[in-house]
């Protein structure tokens, strides 16, 4: 054993393609058969035996294994290094007052978000937009900034606080309190959030990845325009039985696209336009159409999508592991060796590819043949 190795398992999810979870990191690694079969021997050489072929100094693979032992080493090394823990600030000893407030309404429930200045509503507000309410409050939230940290209370408690440069974190966070009131939920019920927007057509449900940029909420919008209920845009959380959730923000339509929306849907061009950086320009929040509110899906169809004039219409099946590997940096999983297992069956029992398009109607055709 290369040294006292907290709890891991592995699985096999596709063809000469396996992944393995260590709970000390909460990493997953994904690799071939060969390399699965030599990790496992170097944490426990006497469960996990190697064929005594892959060890005959005669054998050409043998030089090529000896020159990977430092690097397995290495790797098993960073594996089972205890996840970083969050370390709580000292709570503000004297709270700002609030300045503004606003309240959102979804699923029967309202929440009240107090700010202490207008520039924090801001970074929450106009997504939200569509789901603004009067009616008396659920939870009060509280959002105040000092000393350039941004600090978040859930009904008097201190949630945490995030730097001006983790603003993503901060509304990562957010997101999933919102998200876990809405549907009566604990952090511990969620195995997964994924960077992607998951859409339902008739009891069939997709999730859509891929880089920012790629065209993942311009194609959502397509979507949306054609009989599909946007279920999550852009944060998709799962729970253990393999169920995606609603969250109830509206598509960031970049300005880019502003013109094939204004075609899809005839209220958009109403809509406020916000800035939200030098590299992101001009948005507006396009809001849920649904002709039916999906709270919760099965989604076992994942297309990790990029559009490009110069591009090819075409969906392929793709390796698991070669998909996981661009999925697995913007995803959030669980360290709960239950959340763990929940999250590799999603794995197995889902099917993953690459979508490349150029042209609307073709990837809509496509997309309604895979389900």
């Amino acid at each position: 054993m290369t040294k006292d190795f907290s709890l891991f398992f592995s699985e096999k999810i596709d063809v000469d393609t396996n992944i393995i979870w260590f709970e000390r990191s909460n990493k997953y690694i994904i690799v071939n058969d060969l390399l699965h079969n030599l990790i496992l021997n170097k944490i426990d050489h006497k469960k996990y035996p190697l064929n005594e072929l892959l060890l005959d100094n005669n054998e050409p693979n043998s030089v090529n294994l000896k020159t990977i032992n430092k690097e397995i080493d290495a790797l098993l090394e960073e594996c089972n290094k205890e996840e970083p823990s969050t370390v709580q600030e000292q709570i503000l000893s004297e709270k700002k007052q609030s300045s503004c407030y606003s309240k959102f309404k979804f699923n029967k429930k309202v929440v009240k978000i107090e700010y202490s200045d207008e520039n924090l509503r801001n970074l929450i507000d106009p997504k939200f937009q569509h789901l603004k309410s009067q009616d008396k409050e659920d939870i009060i939230f509280k959002v105040q900034e000092k000393n350039k940290r941004i600090y978040l209370f859930k009904e008097e408690k201190y949630i945490g606080s995030w730097g001006t440069d983790e603003m993503h974190e901060f509304q990562g966070k957010v997101s999933m309190e919102l998200t876990s009131f809405f549907h009566n939920m604990q952090d511990s019920d969620w195995t997964a959030v994924f960077h992607g927007s998951t859409l339902s057509k008739e009891n069939n449900c997709l999730m859509l990845t891929g880089d920012s940029g790629n065209g993942k909420s311009s194609l959502s919008t397509i979507l949306m325009a054609n009989n599909f209920s946007l279920v999550a845009d852009d944060f998709s959380p799962m729970n253990k039985q393999g169920f995606h959730y609603n969250f109830p923000s509206a598509i960031s339509v970049k300005e880019g696209f502003y013109k094939v929306a204004d075609n899809l849907f005839t209220s958009f061009s109403k809509l406020n336009e916000y800035y939200i950086s030098d590299i992101k320009g001009n948005v507006k929040y396009l809001p849920q159409n649904n002709n039916r509110l999906i709270l919760n899906s099965k989604c076992n169809r994942i297309l990790n999508v990029k559009f490009g004039g110069d591009l090819k219409n075409e969906i392929r099946v793709v390796n698991k592991g070669k998909a996981l590997e661009k999925i697995l940096p913007d995803a959030w999983i669980s360290k709960d060796i239950e959340h763990a297992r929940s999250f590799i069956s999603w794995v197995n029992s889902s099917i993953f590819y690459d979508l490349t398009f150029n042209d609307n109607e073709k990837v809509l055709k496509m997309i309604n043949e895979i389900l």
